[in-house]
């Protein structure tokens, strides 16, 4: 353990860190290739294998391994390359300049979540200095879009990246805490259909948007049946955004909302779906005139793993050699790309990473350079934790290979 922790390199991390910041992979549009392009040429640098997985134009995934004898299923580690857009309001430093200022790394994505590709990479390329033999893979997936719509994860699990992986960890900004559960996410378009009438007499329309405020009375008391879960609040419903007419003095024939479901493991996506086809088909037949439209835009699935399972167990410890305490476990309400490489896997998974939750999407983000080298440490500690741990490769062998 003290070899590998010898072995890694913090001021390359630190500068690894500012380098992925300084390039602009806001979504949309994107354009994550240059942050794949050279992670590709830092990783082969390092020693590590490397390739590039065309997503779209100028979209890319990284794929980097470091490679064991085939003994054990691969430990999969994730990342995504794309960060939020800066917004409207003005930062105190530069959003693409990888500050360095009073122990912390500033800008875009600086928290969510270049400190966190940035470590596990590391981490890797300190057990390769160290000449560490791994009885199993170490593969670092670098993924596009996690911040729109998953789009890099979903090419990773269609070209088979997850054949053989036996655990995953994502590097979300969790403050140095073991995330194990997450929300998923379900997200629906609702269109109330109206008739357009004179404003001087609105009795010879149907206004859309008063048919579309019983709608969200009707959401806010949705029931939404589920288990729950000791590290997850209760699911949540929220109306988002809203728009209905294109006139003052014209009754509407149109409105327009987008709802946001957050959901908790074993909950059924498809059944609310139903529910809320049976709430709008209610309408239609008790209120004339009423008619309205439903639109899945969008979904994620929730994620959990037991606090029992091994792979939290090595995580645990890894993350206590390195930073002299077992950290916190709990878990949080947004989704990750583990809602996509996951389920169809039924791999364990944990997130884990240095950026602050708090801190994603905000005005002069920020990561404590501290944290990053921490979290590299414990990314580089977590391979021969797991694959030293007999019982756990048994314990995953059958799902990996079948």
């Amino acid at each position: 353990m003290d070899q590998v922790l010898a072995a890694l390199d913090a001021e390359a991390t630190i500068a690894l860190t500012q380098a992925l910041i300084r390039i602009d992979s806001a979504n949309p549009p994107g354009r994550e290739q240059a942050v794949a392009e050279m992670l590709l040429d830092v990783a082969r640098d390092w020693g590590l294998e490397a390739d590039l997985q065309t997503v779209a134009e100028d979209r890319a995934n990284v794929i980097i391994r470091l490679r064991g004898n085939g003994a054990a299923p691969s430990l999969l580690y994730c990342g995504h390359l794309d960060t939020v857009p800066i917004g409207d309001s003005a930062w105190d430093v530069d959003p693409f300049g990888g500050t360095l200022r009073d122990g912390r790394i500033f800008g875009r994505g600086a928290s969510d979540m270049k400190s966190g590709v940035a470590s596990m990479l590391a981490g890797m390329a300190a057990v390769k200095s160290a000449g560490i033999a791994l009885p199993g893979d170490v593969i670092f997936a670098g993924v596009a879009g996690e911040e729109v719509d998953c789009v890099g994860s979903r090419r990773f699990l269609d070209a088979g990246g997850m054949n053989g992986v036996g655990w995953l960890v994502v590097s979300e900004p969790t403050n140095l805490d073991l995330v194990i559960g997450h929300k998923g996410a379900f997200r629906v378009e609702i269109v109330s259909h109206g008739r357009a009438a004179h404003g001087a007499m609105p009795e010879l329309g149907i206004n859309a948007i008063l048919h579309m405020t019983e709608i969200i009375r009707r959401l806010q008391v949705l029931p939404l049946p589920h288990r729950s879960h000791a590290l997850l609040t209760p699911p949540t419903v929220s109306i988002n955004t809203i728009s209905g007419g294109f006139r003052v003095n014209v009754v509407p024939d149109l409105c327009r909302i987008t709802v946001d479901i957050r959901t908790l493991p074993e909950q059924d996506h498809g059944r609310i779906r139903r529910d809320i086809l049976a709430l709008l088909a209610d309408l239609e037949a008790s209120q004339p005139g009423f008619r309205a439209t439903l639109s899945v835009i969008g979904e994620a699935a929730p994620v959990a793993t037991a606090a029992t399972d091994p792979l939290v167990d090595v995580a645990l410890r890894s993350a206590a050699r390195v930073m002299g305490k077992v950290p916190r476990t709990r878990g949080v309400n947004y989704f990750s790309d583990a809602s996509v490489l996951q389920p169809p896997t039924d791999v364990p998974t944990v997130l884990f990473g240095p950026g602050e939750d708090e801190l994603a999407h905000q005005v002069n983000e920020s990561v404590p350079v501290d944290a990053l080298v921490k979290a590299a440490g414990v990314f580089a500690l977590m391979p021969l934790e797991l694959f030293g741990d007999a019982a756990a490769l048994k314990a995953r062998a059958e799902v990996a290979h079948g």
